[in-house]
């Protein structure tokens, strides 16, 4: 009897150690696919391209969109930011933001017509009352679909949030992954890119445990 239990402890050692190896030698292929995998990306034409800001937006995200535009594969590109109370903004910046948004985007040779920004109100799940805000305002411009562009790995919860909350407008949504600081293929060698990916990770997982967004949502 000892025998076997011997065998058997060492059958169960010598398979974690196969199951190490292997993640071991094929760790920058399983990095590289969790990568994809929270932030979903392609090449996608859609009515409005929706760049996703929080109080500030990224000068990525906005010259992403406006490439979208200029190739004709969204017809118009939506800002949305989050509302600052005055008494919040940080020190010199007197100018209401949004504001400043729109002058810049016209400094580049946008037209009215071709950009629209959103202001949303925030309350816990910000992403997804950001998202419901967001929608509501274009279905009634009648939008239909909308490629998604979000920073990061904040993409994937951000996708699952407003593919959630196009559901009752029946708007179709397109993710797209902005990477500015540093870019995908590597990065778990960024100090950056490990701290996002574990923090969005953890959101996800807080926003399905906590049913904000359903398991069965496609995932693209």
């Amino acid at each position: 009897m000892k025998n076997k239990s011997k065998w058997i402890w060492a059958g169960i050692c010598l398979s974690l150690l196969l199951i190490i190896i292997m993640i071991f030698s094929f760790r920058v292929t399983i990095l590289m696919q969790a990568g994809k995998f929270m932030a979903p990306d392609g090449n996608y034409i859609a009515d409005v391209a929706i760049l996703e800001g929080t109080e500030f937006i990224n000068r990525g995200v906005i010259l992403r969109g406006v490439n979208l535009l200029s190739s004709g594969k969204v017809k118009r590109i939506v800002v949305v930011l989050h509302r600052i109370a005055p008494s919040h903004r940080p020190f010199a910046l007197n100018e209401d933001y949004p504001n400043l948004v729109k002058k810049e985007l016209e400094a580049i040779g946008l037209k009215e017509r071709d950009f629209k920004i959103i202001v949303t109100h925030i309350h816990n799940p910000v992403t997804l009352t950001s998202a419901i805000g967001v929608l509501e305002t274009l279905s009634k411009e009648d939008v239909k679909s909308a490629t998604l562009l979000s920073p990061g790995f904040h993409t994937r919860r951000s996708y699952l949030a407003y593919q959630y909350a196009g559901l009752p407008f029946q708007i179709k949504i397109f993710p797209s992954a902005c990477f500015t600081a540093y870019q995908l293929d590597h990065w778990w060698s960024q100090e950056n890119g490990v701290r996002d990916f574990v923090t969005e990770l953890l959101k996800l997982v807080y926003y399905l445990a906590g049913g904000y967004i359903p398991f069965k949502f496609n995932y693209l």
